[in-house]
This record gives structure tokens, C-alpha cells and sequence, in this order.
């Protein structure tokens, strides 16, 4: 094995044992060396990617792009970077052929969809979902994936419905798919059904604003002050994001 072979194989084990600060110095520093390893240049890029160095990891997966082909992970991760940078044109376009590419695997297509949805180009990011609920049907995040988007192209709340509701029926414990669909049935006019299903919810483990908020409007319908001012002083004094 060569010596970069070497370096990289040692950068991966200080990345698996979360030493991530050494694994990026030593990559760095052979790149000093040989700034042509286009594997190195895609290894800092990545690393960069999950630091949230959208402009630096976008610099070095740019680099790497033009020394060594680029794994579908690597090019999802590639247009987020340009995504995040501005450079929408190109992203659209690297989400684009990730969606029908045969070489994508059914796990990253809820990141393409997302990425693409970033991008207002929530059409596709519809097809994308719509295409994983027919590879994964007991995928929930497929279906809540479709209802989303649907929503967000202006489609009415009985059109999301049956999809938010088969999200929550395959992942009852996840709070987000239970208070999207409460809140489809009450804009549906089931407001009953609505309360029923948030009656339960422990309301301290909700930190998202939107969350809270939609579940003020159907405590506060329902009646139910107490519940209903508990999670609209949370979502007034908190910040959290779903």
C-alpha cells in the first residue's frame, strides 16, 4: 500500500473514533504534500460538509470532483455545499441526476428530496417521495414526504391526508407526523379527531415553534386552555425547529 494509501486508511480510523480535528490535520497536511489525491481532497470535503463548512467543503469536493469519480453520497453532499453557497443552478442539477440515477441508493433519496425542496423545486422533491413510497412502502418518511409537498405546491389538506396518515400509522411515536396530521384534520373541519390525537402528547418533549403553535390553535378550539396557553408560552420563549 503507498504512503497516501496509508495516510488516508489512518485518517478514516481518527474519523471513526471521532477524533475529527486530527483526522482533517493529517489529511491536510499530506494534500500540502500531494495536492493531487483526489481521495484526500473528498475525505477533507466530507469532513468539512459535517462541520458545516458549506464554502470550504465545496472548495475541496470541487476538487475532488476533477481527480476521481465521486460516489452518490459524496455528489448529495457536494449539492448541499453549492446549495448552501448559492450556487442553485448547480445543485438543482446535481439533484436532478441523483433522482433518477440507478447508482442512488433508496437511502439518500430523502436527502435529494429535501435538497431539492430547499431549492423551491418541490414538483420534483414530489416525484422523488412518491418514487420512494413505491420502493419502501413501510417507509414513513417517504409518505410524510409527500403529503409535505403536496401541501407546499397549494394541493388542499384531503389530497396530503391519506399520506400524513399512513406516515403516523407507521411511526405512531414520532410527534411530528402525529401534530401534522391533527393539524390536516382540523383544517379538514375533524376537529374532534384533530384533539384526540394530541390529548396525549407529552408537551415537553415538543420544541418545535410550528409545532407548538398549530397545537395551540386545536387546544384552544377544543377548549382546552390549560394545554392550549402551555404550548403558546412554549412556542413563544422557545426556538427550537423540527
Amino acid at each position: 500500500m503507498s504512503q497516501t494509501g496509508n495516510i488516508l486508511n489512518r485518517c478514516f480510523e481518527l474519523a471513526g473514533a471521532g477524533r475529527l480535528d486530527e483526522a482533517g490535520d493529517l489529511a491536510e497536511s499530506a494534500l500540502a504534500v500531494e495536492d493531487e489525491n483526489g481521495s484526500l481532497w473528498r475525505f477533507v470535503g466530507l469532513l468539512r460538509h459535517q462541520a458545516g463548512d458549506f464554502a470550504g467543503a465545496c472548495d475541496a469536493l470541487e476538487t475532488a470532483q476533477l481527480l476521481v469519480p465521486l460516489d452518490p453520497a459524496t455528489n448529495c453532499a457536494l449539492a448541499e455545499c453549492l446549495a448552501r453557497t448559492g450556487c442553485r443552478g448547480l445543485a438543482s442539477e446535481i439533484y436532478r441526476t441523483l433522482a433518477i440515477s440507478d447508482r442512488t441508493p433508496e437511502r439518500l433519496l430523502p436527502a435529494v428530496a429535501a435538497g431539492l425542496g430547499y431549492l423551491g423545486e418541490y414538483t420534483t422533491a414530489l416525484e422523488v417521495c412518491v418514487d420512494l413510497t413505491r420502493r419502501q412502502p413501510e417507509f414513513p418518511e417517504a409518505h410524510f414526504g409527500v403529503a409535505f409537498y403536496l401541501r407546499r405546491l397549494g394541493k388542499p389538506p384531503s389530497a396530503a391526508l391519506p399520506f400524513i396518515a399512513r406516515a403516523h400509522e407507521l411511526a405512531p411515536d414520532v410527534a411530528l407526523y402525529r401534530i401534522s396530521l391533527a393539524t390536516l384534520l382540523d383544517h379538514a373541519g375533524r376537529r374532534e379527531e384533530a384533539y384526540d390525537l394530541l390529548r396525549d402528547v407529552d408537551l415537553d418533549s415538543v420544541s418545535c415553534q410550528c409545532c407548538l403553535r398549530r397545537m395551540t390553535t386545536i387546544f384552544l378550539a377544543a377548549g382546552d386552555a390549560n394545554r392550549g396557553e402551555t404550548c403558546r408560552r412554549k412556542a413563544v420563549d422557545g426556538c427550537g425547529e423540527c
